[in-house]
């Protein structure tokens, strides 16, 4: 006999899952390919962020939320040695403004 209780569960396109709009996404990779240096440590810690961000507002005020995925990442960043100075704030005014445009288009 073979059914639905022998088979794998596999998720549905329906399935409820954190994710960011496609905008997001696209405007926090374009920051990331712009940054010097870019790897396999900086893709991951953009998957990170991005993982972070789809999570915002589901439990605390979104703008806290977005300053806590931010600053992770940048501890990241400096603790790592990944990006100069000048780069790292950079990178943070940029994900700053989308951060603000993400709140801005609520």
């Amino acid at each position: 006999m073979t059914g639905p209780a022998q088979q794998p569960t596999l998720p549905s396109t329906t399935e409820d899952t954190a994710s960011v709009p496609g905008w997001v996404e696209k405007s926090v990779n374009d920051i990331f390919a712009a940054l010097p240096g870019a790897g396999p440590q900086l893709d991951a810690l953009r998957d990170s962020y991005l993982d972070c961000l789809a999570g915002a507002g589901r439990g605390q005020d979104i703008d806290a939320e977005h300053d806590t995925c931010r600053l992770a990442l940048l501890d990241q960043v400096t603790q790592g040695k990944l990006l100069d100075t000048a780069t790292t704030q950079v990178l943070t005014q940029r994900l700053e403004a989308l951060e603000a445009d993400i709140t801005a288009n609520l």
